[in-house]
C-alpha cells in the first residue's frame, strides 16, 4: 500500500487558475456520438417539416438529448440509461408545458411567473441531489432541467401541451435506435474506446510538463471511465476477470493505472481533482483493481443527511434559484427558468469556493457567447429548414463538448434553451433580459457558494469517518463466518466509503485547511486500516481467513474505534 501523505493543498497560482479555466476534461473521441445527437434532431425534424409541422422542430429538441445520455456507456447498460433519460425528458417537457398553461392562463399577470421560478428551482434542487448522490458524470441533470424549464414558456407561444408531449417522443425513439445501432457492428466497442482513451491520456500525463495539472485530471477521468465501462460490461467482478476473452482490456487498464500512479508521485492529484468539473472516485495512489460502485439505492440512502455533499448542494441550488427567479420577476424580467438554470450551472456539482468561482466565471462566459450565437441566428432569420440545420449543428457541438469543457458546451446549448422557450420580444430586449438574469444568477450563486453552510464540510467529514469505521466493522464481521467473496457487497461498500472520506477531506482542505489538518491523522489511520482489509481480501478471495490474520485486522480497526476518539 502506498504511503498516505499530508493534506495536499497548495496556494493556487495564476497558472493553476488559467489551467482550470481553459481545461479540456476528456480526450475521448466524441464525433460519432455527436453525429448521432445531430441525427436525433435531423431525422424527426425532417419528418415534421415534410408533414407541415414546422413549429414541432423546437419540441423535438426536448427529446433529442436522449442520445447524449447514452454516449460512452456499454451497450448492455446504454439502452436502460437512454430509456430513463428519455422518460425524464418527456415527463419534464410535458409537465413543464402544463405548468406553463397555468402561468399564462388568460387573466394571469406577470407575477404568475413566480410559479415557474418555484417549479424549476424545486426540480433543479431535487435533480442535483440525485445527481450528486449517484456521482453522475456530465451532463448530469442539466439538460432535463433545461428542457423542463424551457417547456414552461411554450404556452406563451400558443403551443398546445399535447404537441409538447407528442413530438419529443419521436426524437426519443430516434435517439434510442441511433444509440444502439452500433452494437450490431461492434458489441464491445465502448469498452475498447474507453481503454484507448485512457492509454492516450496516460501517455500525455507521463510526458506532461507545464500542463501536468490538466493532464493528470484527464488521466484520472479516463481511468475512472475505463474501470466503470469494464465493470458495467461484466468483464470483471470482485477484482477478477470473469470474461476471459476481454482479459487484454483489463491488463491494459491496469498497466495505465500503474503508470499514472508512478507519474503522480510529483503531488498533483488533490488540487487537480478539486479544481476541475468532474469528480473521480479513484484513489490516485493505488494500483489494485477497484470494486464496482454500490447500488443506486445505497448511494442515495447515504446522502440523506443534512450535511451530505448532495444535500448541501441541493439546498444551495434551491436558495440561489429561488432568489434569482424572485428578484428577476420583481425587476420585470420574463424568463425565470433561464435565471434558475444559470444558477444551477454554477452550483450543480457542489464545487469548493475557489474552484467554484473559477467555474462560475467559466460558465458565465459560455452563456454570454451562447447569447452571441443565438443573436446570429436571430439576425440571419433562420426558419424552417435553416432552423433545423442550426439546431442540429448546436446539438452536434454540445455533445462534442459536454464532457470536455462545460463552458464550451453551454455556448451551443444556450441557443437551444432560448429557442425552446419561444421568442416573444425584440433581439435587443431579449439579450438585455437574458444577460440580466445571468448576472443575477451569478450574484446569488456566489453568495451561497461563499457564505452558506460553511461548517457543513467539517461535520460531513466526521460523519464519513464514522461510516468508514462502521463499514470496516461490517466487513470484519462477515469474515468471521465466510470467505472474502461472501462479503463482496460489504467490501464494495467499504471501498466507496473510503473514497468518499478521502474526497471529503480534500474538499475540506480547499476551503478550511486548518480543520483538515486537525483531522488528517485520523484520516490516515482510517485509510490505512480500510485498505489493509481490502488488500487481505483480494489476496485470498475464496479462503476462510486465518485467525491470526483476522486478529491483526481487528487490532488495526480497534485503534481507530470511536471509544478511543470522542470527536466521532
Amino acid at each position: 500500500m502506498s504511503e498516505l501523505k499530508g493534506p495536499r493543498r497548495k496556494t493556487l497560482t495564476l497558472s493553476d487558475w488559467w489551467t482550470a479555466f481553459i481545461a479540456i476534461n476528456s480526450t475521448a473521441t466524441r464525433w460519432p456520438g455527436a453525429l448521432r445527437a445531430a441525427l436525433a434532431i435531423l431525422i424527426p425534424g425532417s419528418i415534421a417539416m415534410l408533414t407541415g409541422n414546422k413549429d414541432a422542430i423546437l419540441l423535438i429538441c426536448a427529446g433529442a438529448f436522449t442520445v447524449i445520455y447514452g454516449e460512452g456507456i456499454v451497450y448492455r447498460k446504454r439502452w436502460k440509461v437512454m430509456l430513463t433519460a428519455g422518460a425524464l425528458l418527456w415527463t419534464g417537457a410535458t409537465v413543464g408545458a402544463l405548468v406553463g398553461t397555468l402561468v399564462f392562463a388568460p387573466g394571469n399577470g406577470h407575477w404568475w411567473l413566480l410559479l415557474t421560478a418555484l417549479f424549476v428551482s424545486v426540480l433543479g434542487a431535487g435533480t442535483v441531489f440525485v445527481q450528486n448522490a449517484l456521482r453522475l458524470p456530465p451532463p448530469g441533470g442539466f439538460f432535463i432541467v433545461m428542457v423542463t424549464g424551457g417547456s414552461t414558456m411554450l404556452a406563451r407561444a400558443g403551443i398546445d401541451p399535447l404537441e409538447a408531449a407528442f413530438w419529443p417522443l419521436t426524437a426519443i425513439a430516434t435517439g434510442l435506435v441511433l444509440g444502439m445501432l452500433p452494437a450490431l457492428l461492434d458489441p464491445h466497442g465502448p469498452e475498447r474506446a474507453t481503454v484507448a482513451t485512457l492509454e492516450r491520456a496516460t501517455k500525455a500525463f507521463e510526458e506532461a510538463k507545464d500542463d501536468a495539472l490538466a493532464r493528470h485530471h484527464q488521466a484520472q477521468t479516463a481511468l475512472a471511465t475505463a474501470w466503470e465501462a469494464i465493470a458495467d460490461a461484466g468483464i470483471v467482478r470482485a477484482g477478477r476477470v470473469v470474461i476471459a476473452s476481454q482479459q487484454e482490456l483489463v491488463d491494459r487498464t491496469l498497466k495505465a493505472q500503474k503508470a499514472i500512479v508512478k507519474r503522480n508521485q510529483a503531488d498533483s492529484g488533490a488540487v487537480s481533482e478539486t479544481l476541475f468539473e468532474s469528480t473521480n472516485l479513484i484513489d490516485p495512489e493505488r494500483t489494485a483493481m477497484p470494486h464496482s460502485r454500490p447500488t443506486a439505492r445505497y448511494r442515495i440512502y447515504r446522502s440523506l443527511t443534512a450535511d451530505s455533499h448532495a444535500m448541501v448542494t441541493a439546498k444551495k441550488v434551491l436558495v440561489a434559484g429561488l432568489a434569482t427567479g424572485v428578484v428577476g420577476v420583481a425587476l420585470g424580467l420574463n424568463r425565470p427558468d433561464w435565471g434558475v438554470i444559470s444558477a444551477l450551472l454554477i452550483l450543480q456539482n457542489g464545487p469548493e469556493k475557489i474552484p467554484g468561482t473559477i467555474r462560475g466565471t467559466h460558465r458565465v462566459l459560455g452563456s454570454i457567447l451562447g447569447l452571441g450565437l443565438f443573436s446570429m441566428f436571430y439576425l440571419f432569420g433562420v426558419d424552417g429548414w435553416t432552423m433545423l440545420a442550426a439546431l442540429a449543428i448546436c446539438q452536434f457541438f454540445a455533445e462534442i463538448m459536454v464532457v470536455k469543457n462545460y463552458a464550451l458546451c453551454v455556448i451551443f446549448s444556450t441557443p437551444l434553451a432560448l429557442l425552446m422557450g419561444g421568442i416573444e420580444e425584440p433581439l435587443g430586449d431579449l439579450v438585455i433580459s437574458r444577460s440580466s438574469e445571468i448576472a443575477l444568477s451569478v450574484l446569488f450563486a456566489f453568495i451561497v457558494l461563499w457564505f452558506m453552510s460553511n461548517s457543513s464540510k467539517a461535520r460531513e467529514n466526521i460523519r464519513l469517518q464514522m461510516r468508514a469505521y462502521q463499514s470496516m466493522s461490517t466487513v470484519l464481521g462477515s469474515l468471521l463466518t465466510g470467505t472474502p467473496d461472501d462479503a463482496l457487497v460489504q467490501r464494495r461498500d467499504l471501498q466507496y466509503e473510503l473514497l468518499s472520506e478521502r474526497r471529503s477531506i480534500q474538499t475540506l482542505a480547499m476551503d478550511h485547511p486548518e480543520q483538515a489538518q486537525q483531522q488528517w491523522e485520523k484520516h490516515r489511520a482510517l485509510q490505512h486500516a480500510g485498505y489493509e482489509i481490502l488488500d487481505y481480501c483480494s489476496l485470498s478471495p475464496n479462503t476462510m481467513m486465518e485467525h491470526g490474520a483476522l486478529g491483526t485486522l481487528i487490532a488495526s480497526v480497534r485503534k481507530i474505534s470511536p471509544a478511543h476518539d470522542r470527536s466521532f
